[in-house]
């Protein structure tokens, strides 16, 4: 009778283990995802800041050629630009002069979309910044 109740209790023990063997290893890789996501926003925001330290005439317009920097975690992530000229109301027209349609009216302004991608262009998607400049802000 001993043994048998041995046998069940180890039986429940290695159950037991096994799923704190599983937690851990999820951790892990919840803990991995995290600190790609991190720092791929950190090389976004750092991109957006000095886009926001430019003047407008300098922001980009169009789809940029892709970068791929180096985080300080040594891991190669794939970083793209897209400037697109968008209006606050209405519709954006090329004219010339470029205009915007619309009630109120308002004035022609640039979205600049930074993506972040794990290493390549066709990897996983980690983050995404969007900002809107305007030409009466510099």
């Amino acid at each position: 009778m001993t043994l048998v109740e041995l046998l069940v209790a180890m039986v429940v023990m290695s159950i037991g283990v096994a799923a704190l063997v599983a937690g851990f290893s999820s951790g892990v890789f919840a803990i991995n995802r995290a600190r790609l996501t991190s720092t791929a926003g950190t090389l976004a925001d750092q991109q957006m800041e000095i886009y926001r330290q430019a003047a407008f005439t300098a922001l980009p317009v169009g789809l940029q050629t892709p970068t791929t920097p180096s985080g300080p975690d040594g891991h190669t992530y794939w970083m793209q630009v897209d400037g697109a000229w968008t209006c606050a109301v209405g519709t954006y027209s090329a004219g010339p002069p470029a205009t915007c349609s619309g009630t109120p009216t308002s004035r022609p302004l640039k979205l600049l979309t930074i993506t972040v991608r794990d290493g390549s262009a066709t990897a996983k998607l980690l983050f995404t910044e969007n900002a809107t400049f305007d030409s009466s802000t510099g």
